[in-house]
């Protein structure tokens, strides 16, 4: 398979993370009585490492794309992207190209699905679109790379999903061909996790994490909506249990959402918002019921099997 991802490209991305935080900071990095400029843009850095080639044309020619010579495709970001994922996530090069693979095989799929047949199939190592070159992870859109990274790190790697999420995903611009990276500038004294791997910092991460959880809780709520529907009970309701149960109980507030791991923000926002979804996505919403069948003494309903009828053919 046509590869994007090579330990140079690492090591490469790796300098455009240190020069974008030094952007950030509107400072330079002064080793060894030497001044890294931070206004050095990404052609410059890829041009550096001799083994890194931009994309080819029919005569064997550089193309051109965006203007750059080592761009390797019609999305300069993506080879970067896909480095950035493994210096979140502590991957090697083989492990990276494993998700390459996958997202360009997803893409592929996606592609050729009628009525629309673009890529030809029949090489699943390395499909190819209807000109005859090979598709490459950098022929994949932002829109769909971001959904297929998210999916397969699921499946490969989900410890490092909210790390990969918090210093990759959600710091590329949307629909942005040029590779523009936002790093967040943070108040004097406030520590990233790295200056060239992870440039967020702690919090960063664990609001990635919080915002995978929420959706990961609203997911649960709507199929329990509508695939289990004797276990599902509307918010309004939990509401009113937790009101019933805190007026019957000797438990007080504080107690309560001790008890069922949300804090005092988190409890608040539940009882007074008004939408559907951040009501599914809550905590509350999900702890607060069992916790009160428990308290009590309630045993869980089970679900009802349905009876299957075998008739006879006579």
């Amino acid at each position: 398979m046509i590869t994007v991802i090579t330990e140079e490209v690492l090591e490469a991305a790796r300098e455009m993370n240190r020069r974008d935080i030094l952007r950030a900071e509107h400072k330079h990095n002064i080793e060894n009585d030497s001044a890294e400029p931070f206004d050095v843009d990404d052609d410059e850095i890829w041009a550096k490492y001799k083994s890194i080639q931009g994309l080819k044309g029919a005569e064997g020619q550089p193309l051109k794309v965006g203007g750059s010579h080592y761009s390797y495709g019609p999305y300069p970001r993506n080879r970067r992207i896909l480095a950035d994922v493994a210096l979140a996530a502590g991957w090697s090069v083989e492990k990276a190209r494993i998700l390459e693979r996958r997202c360009v095989n997803r893409n592929a799929k996606h592609m050729s699905s009628p009525p629309n047949v673009m890529v030809d199939l029949s090489d699943p190592n390395q499909p190819k679109m209807k000109n005859g070159r090979p598709l490459t992870f950098q022929n994949v859109s932002w829109s769909f790379l971001r959904n297929y990274i998210e999916l397969e790190m699921k499946e490969m790697d989900p410890t490092k999903l909210s790390i990969v999420k918090a210093a990759v995903l959600d710091l590329y611009e949307t629909n942005s061909k040029t590779g523009k990276k936002n790093i967040p500038v943070y108040p004097p004294g406030t520590k990233r996790r790295s200056d060239d791997t992870i440039p967020v910092s702690d919090d960063d991460i664990k609001r990635a994490q919080e915002e995978l959880d929420k959706r990961e809780r609203y997911i649960k709520a709507s199929r329990m909506q509508f695939l289990d529907r004797k276990s599902y009970v509307p918010p309004d309701k939990v509401k009113a249990r937790i009101k019933a149960f805190l007026q019957s109980s000797n438990m007080s507030e504080e107690e309560f959402q001790k008890a069922i791991d949300v804090t005092e923000s988190e409890f608040e926002m539940f009882m007074k918002e008004k939408k559907k979804q951040p009501l599914l996505e809550s905590k509350v919403f999900h702890n607060a019921p069992p916790f009160i069948s428990e308290q009590k003494g309630e045993q869980p309903a089970r679900k009802r099997k349905r009876s299957i009828e075998i008739l006879d053919d006579a």
